[in-house]
């Protein structure tokens, strides 16, 4: 007697072809045809990845009057074993090194002049990756006419590597700041030219979004230029969304989405702040909440003696971003209109000192013989810092002179590693990503401001 589950189940009592699936060795003893699914279809690699077979090797530029044209040059053959960035240029010293790109100090082998050049870490990791990087190269090449913005000579790809030819500088501000101490007179003087550069750039409908000490350069004249235009944030395209930020200098209202050129002045007022007072601005916690609704700490508001100065700053870095001068404003600030126009720059280095130290050196082969200056000096920055002085109480920094360092024990040696940044839009991986060190949108964090905006 045939049971019920013999009728759903068995392949012999039923004509639907679907359950022989269920019974598949037993049709295959009895010889009966299967059907068997059909296999999956894999999507192509390349549609994603550029194929090996056609990815480019030799030298091919990307700056826009010449993109796509392969490079030429009586030092360059082209080969499978050397590359146009070793056999045209003579790598002299490594300025710098972060996340994604390192720079390098060379010499061009055709006109023998020094340049910066700026190479891409690792490999494109696909067609967004690219057009990422090259969005970077578009924007400053937009940008490069300005005196006040880091002039960029070519672009060009290499063995999916991106490299960035610009003028050479001496420093950068954050170098600067820690051999040099920075007076109130210079900080109106680096408002003076960096504010030129924003007006530029914020007529275009760009925001910079990456303002700070260690992204502004210093020719040998004393110019201050503008640089890092990786993250620039086009207003004209609302649908495109911030990447990343200096949590240092970062505008609260960034946090919630809002992107406007505001964001850029709050991040000039407060990098002058920590330019004149030498206090490390923190990375979170109440200091860096403190500092949003105009509480500044003590080693701060006891510098500004420049009573101006002082309430510039403060405008600048208000909590409400409706309430901040545009970069035009504080360009036309009296005291800049008046006085600090018609100056030398402060920031110009001592030729006469830098000649002496020249001719002092007796190895001819050390970078600083090549003609551009590198500080010895590395910046101030701790490992762990975060606006906090542990190294002294309360009561012993009122009592110790804020320009007066010699009686200030030295913090221990920089350890090196790329500023802090904070992710501005959560993604998938925020679940893993440390909260103690990282603000998000949704951060639960609430916090506070005062209206009444008040300066004093």
């Amino acid at each position: 007697m045939t049971t019920e589950t013999e009728l759903i189940f068995s392949p012999e009592r039923t004509s639907n072809s679907s359950f022989h699936v269920f019974s598949s060795k037993k049709a295959s003893r009895r010889r009966i045809a299967i059907n068997q699914p059909p296999k999956p279809v894999s999507c192509r690699i390349y549609r994603y990845f550029t194929p090996a077979a056609s990815r480019i090797a030799n030298a091919v530029s990307v700056s826009s009057k010449t993109f796509g044209v392969a490079l030429e040059s009586p030092f360059y053959t082209k080969s499978t074993t050397s590359t146009y960035w070793d056999e045209c240029f003579e790598h002299l010293e490594c300025l710098g090194r972060g996340s994604f790109a390192e720079v390098y100090k060379v010499r061009h082998k055709e006109d023998n002049q020094l340049y910066a050049i700026k190479r891409s870490l690792t490999k494109f990791r696909g067609k967004s990756d690219r057009d990422q990087k090259l969005k970077e190269v578009r924007f400053h090449e937009t940008l490069t006419t300005h005196r006040n913005i880091l002039k960029i000579i070519h672009a060009w790809e290499e063995r999916e590597r991106l490299y960035i030819q610009t003028e050479l500088c001496q420093s950068n501000l954050l170098e600067y700041s820690a051999e040099h101490q920075i007076s109130q007179p210079m900080i109106w003087h680096f408002l003076f030219q960096i504010s030129q550069a924003l007006v530029y750039l914020h007529s275009l409908y760009y925001v910079h979004m990456d303002v700070k000490p260690e992204n502004i350069l210093i020719t040998n004249d004393g110019i201050l230029k503008l640089c890092d235009f990786g993250i620039v944030h086009d207003l004209r395209s609302p649908s495109t969304l911030a990447q990343d930020g200096d949590a240092r200098y970062l505008a609260f209202e960034v946090l919630s989405g809002t992107i406007s050129p505001a964001a850029d002045v709050f991040s000039l007022g407060l990098a002058a702040l920590e330019l004149v007072s030498d206090y490390d601005m923190p990375v979170n916690g109440d200091v860096w909440t403190d500092i949003r609704e105009l509480k500044l700490p003590i080693e701060i508001t006891s510098v500004l003696t420049d009573l101006d100065l002082r309430k510039l700053l403060f405008r600048m870095i208000h909590s409400n971003y409706q309430q901040r001068p545009t970069a035009k404003d504080v360009f036309d600030s009296p005291t800049i209109r008046e006085e600090i126009c018609n100056m030398i720059s402060p920031f110009a280095f001592n030729q006469h000192r830098h000649e002496q130290t020249l001719s002092s050196m007796n190895s001819h082969d050390s970078p600083i013989s090549h003609g551009c200056r590198t500080p010895t000096k590395k910046p101030k920055r701790p490992p762990n810092y975060g606006g906090y002085h542990d190294e002294h109480s309360d009561e012993d920094l009122k009592q110790l002179s804020i320009h007066d360092h010699s009686q200030v024990t030295p913090p221990p040696p920089p350890v090196a590693a790329d500023p802090l940044r904070v992710r501005l839009f959560p993604t998938d991986s925020d679940e893993d990503t440390n909260d103690n060190h990282v603000y998000f949108r949704k951060s639960p964090v609430k916090f506070k401001f005062d209206s009444s905006g008040a300066e004093d």
